[in-house]
């Protein structure tokens, strides 16, 4: 358990800060920022790590989550079973 106040530990921690954004930039190299938000939020990153991560606002990654998950809602809509075990489009 690290001890309280101890100055490695703040150290630590913002090394591995950096690791972080240096792998997120990476996986994300290439991709648009709404592609970089959704990748990063599939990998369970919070809005506002990512946001820091993409140079963007908190508030411009939860647009592009919300954004995603209604259109995602939309294709789940069109495309209900019927009756006779195919798909509905």
């Amino acid at each position: 358990m690290p001890l309280k106040g101890d100055v490695n530990n703040n150290s630590t921690d913002a090394k591995l800060d950096l690791v972080i954004k240096l792998l997120a930039a990476i996986y994300t190299k290439g991709s648009s920022n709404s592609d970089a938000i959704t990748k990063l939020a599939d990998l369970a990153l919070s809005p506002m790590q990512i946001a820091d991560i993409v140079g963007v606002s908190n508030h411009n990654v939860s647009q592009v989550l919300y954004a995603n998950k209604k259109s995602g809602d939309k294709k789940k809509k069109k495309e209900r079973p019927t009756a006779e075990g195919g798909t509905r489009v």
